[in-house]
């Protein structure tokens, strides 16, 4: 994707949640941040390659996954769907971190690939105990298009370079990235 139009894409989910009214809450001013980073992950996931930008860039949204974890706790959370939610999100989580050993994934690269999937995978949870305590459900749907989209980055980085997986993994990012935006 041409990058000038990736990050007006992204500044747009910024804009989304700000006008839909992010910092009148503290779930949204939390929620905003996050964002916040995933922008700034979007733009050092703009180059090639594994190297400092890249992990930079992971980075960044790792820690936009704390922020939406975080804020889905200050939303409130129902812990037994949060559990509930856990279990499958566990399964999935080890079935792509195997899928990518198998791929034969960098050991420089196993370390922040982990961390990162702990991290979605946490919040993925923290999403559907949010639902469960009566927060919207574009949160729980976000959050899974997120994960969803993540697949088809960690398959262009890492298995097996397609264009299919941008023309897939993009539209479900920015599908997640708006309904979290819209979520405040």
């Amino acid at each position: 994707m041409n990058p000038f139009l990736k990050m007006a894409a992204a500044t747009g989910y910024l804009l989304l949640a700000w006008q839909a009214g992010a910092t009148d809450t503290p779930y949204g001013r939390v929620l905003l941040a996050g964002l916040c980073l995933c922008w700034l992950g979007d733009l050092l996931l703009i180059p090639r390659g594994d190297g400092p930008a890249f992990l930079g860039g992971l980075a960044s949204f790792l820690m936009g996954h704390v922020a939406y974890a975080a804020a889905f706790l200050v939303a409130g959370v129902a812990w037994g769907w949060t559990l509930g939610a856990g279990l499958p999100a566990v399964l999935v989580a080890a079935a792509i971190l195997q899928w990518l050993w198998r791929a034969e994934l960098s050991r420089r690269m196993r370390g922040p690939v982990v961390a990162y999937v702990l991290a979605i995978t946490a919040m993925v949870s923290l999403a559907w105990g949010a639902a469960g305590a009566g927060a919207p459900w574009l949160i729980p749907v976000g959050a899974v298009a997120f994960m969803a989209s993540d697949v088809f980055v960690a398959r262009e980085r890492f298995v097996r370079p397609s264009r299919w997986n941008t023309r897939l993994g993009l539209p479900l990012y920015f599908l997640a990235q708006a309904l979290l935006a819209l979520s405040v």
